[in-house]
């Protein structure tokens, strides 16, 4: 008889508004039912990229399986594809739970290509990363990219997308200064600033290697090349070993680890790495 009371207090007690959490697939669906609605309203799913100022049109590629909860807000990943540009993009969703009544509450561009916009911190806070702004040195080329740097426990985190590259391999370096003017010459030599010489730093480390001897990034027949590397003692900024501020080089050739820097040729393009 007591258990009996005990458990219609609990029922009373309950708050009038409880209500089960939404199923993985309820979220999904909330993010596909968003972008369709915007499709029918607007004839396009367009959302102003924070980052241009640029209104992007994006068609739905797939909505992510994985699924999570950050403070108030559950969240889900999509990837989309540009309508104008068909470039790859990763948005990030999150959903609102209100009363059992589920609401795209927000929506941010993560990744472009493969190339993430931030990371989050310990307290799920975002944390925006430097993406260096690959361009052409001559006029008229076609090369384009991006590479981000994100530091991790295990090193600095490099990823590079390029595109309308000629293909094959092609040295990737970081060199010394900020400076893409000059077709490129005046980012002047690799950042080596143990006075090393030349090899493969991901490989060999400071000591064999320059701290900018990335090695090559392959292009496909398509124009398009990806790279992602973790270089354990690279930086950021701060130390002799940080590269905010300093530039990437796509060079004409393949890197064959010659001496001093490799034989890879011209520099084709370039970018400067931000804080």
């Amino acid at each position: 008889m007591r258990l009996s009371f005990l458990l219609l207090l609990a029922l009373f007690l309950l708050p009038l508004n409880a209500h089960a959490q939404p199923s993985p697939e309820q979220l999904r669906d909330t993010i596909r039912d968003h972008i369709s609605n915007q499709e029918k309203l607007q004839g396009a799913f367009a959302i102003v990229d924070e980052r241009t100022g640029d209104v992007r049109r994006l068609e739905l590629v797939r909505v992510h399986e994985r699924v999570g909860k950050t403070g108030d807000y559950y969240y889900s990943c999509t990837d989309m594809r540009d309508v104008r540009t068909g470039g790859l993009l990763d948005l990030d969703f999150d959903i609102e739970d209100k009363d059992g009544e589920l609401r795209v509450a927000d929506i941010r561009f993560h990744k472009d290509d493969g190339i993430p916009r931030y990371t989050y911190g310990e307290h799920d806070q975002r944390v925006p990363l430097p993406v260096a702004e690959l361009k052409p040195t001559v006029e008229g080329s076609p090369i384009a990219g991006k590479v981000s740097f994100m530091e991790t426990d295990e090193g600095l985190k490099i990823n590079a997308v390029v595109l309308n590259a000629p293909p094959g391999k092609h040295g990737f370096h970081i060199h010394e200064k900020g400076d893409c003017s000059d077709q490129g010459n005046a980012a002047g030599g690799h950042f080596n600033p143990d006075a090393v010489p030349h090899g493969d730093v991901e490989k060999h480390g400071f000591q064999k290697a320059h701290a900018g001897d990335l090695g090559n990034i392959e292009i496909g027949s398509d124009g398009k090349g990806t790279l992602e590397k973790v270089i354990p003692g690279l930086t950021l900024s701060g130390g002799k070993y940080g590269v905010v501020g300093r530039s990437v080089i796509l060079h004409e050739k393949e890197d064959n680890f010659g001496q001093p820097t490799g034989n890879a040729g011209g520099r084709i393009a370039c970018a400067v790495i931000p804080e």
